[in-house]
């Protein structure tokens, strides 16, 4: 319970790190539970209390949430990839690895609608597929990007030019 509640929290509070899955898949259906999870939490949390007003109240909360909390599931759902299958919407096209931290480089791709953009993320592993992740540059418009680690600093490149200098 708390895992869900601290990773709903992590994301609507836009914290620095977030937790992932190293499978894609997972992050899309770890999405599907936590939404779904979110009501009857609530009403769990309202059940004991002994005051008929507030846990009255939680339990409309709770019946207000889960009709958002479904749409949302139903949406993680439809988009998850199979499993097995890479995500083409997130590419990793470069890495480079310094001390017990990856920056990885990533092509974005939503579709028809957007142009492909990249996505610089400091990853760090942690257990069982789990992985701290923390965006540090991105650029719109964009599909070719290659990674360097040069004098304490990671370098985002595309041939000659340079598009990004990122301290360590």
């Amino acid at each position: 319970m708390a895992f869900v509640l601290w990773s709903f929290l992590q994301a609507a509070l836009g914290l620095p790190y977030q937790l992932r899955f190293e499978n894609s898949a997972a992050n899309y259906w770890a999405v599907v539970i936590g939404s779904l999870m979110i009501p009857f939490l609530l009403l769990r949390l309202s059940r004991p209390l002994a005051e008929p007003g507030p846990r009255q109240l939680g339990t409309a909360i709770a019946i207000l949430l889960a009709v958002p909390c479904l749409l949302l599931s139903s949406c993680a759902a439809f988009l998850a990839p199979s499993a097995g299958l890479p995500d083409d919407s997130y590419e990793l096209i470069s890495e480079v690895q310094s001390d017990k931290t990856a920056y990885r480089l990533y092509r974005t791709n939503c579709g028809a609608t957007c142009a492909f953009g990249l996505n610089l993320r400091e990853e760090r592993d942690l257990f069982g597929g789990l992985k701290l992740v923390s965006q540090k540059w991105s650029l719109y418009r964009a599909s070719k990007g290659q990674l360097k680690l040069k004098q304490a600093s990671v370098v985002v490149v595309d041939g000659d030019q340079v598009l990004a200098r990122i301290s360590l």
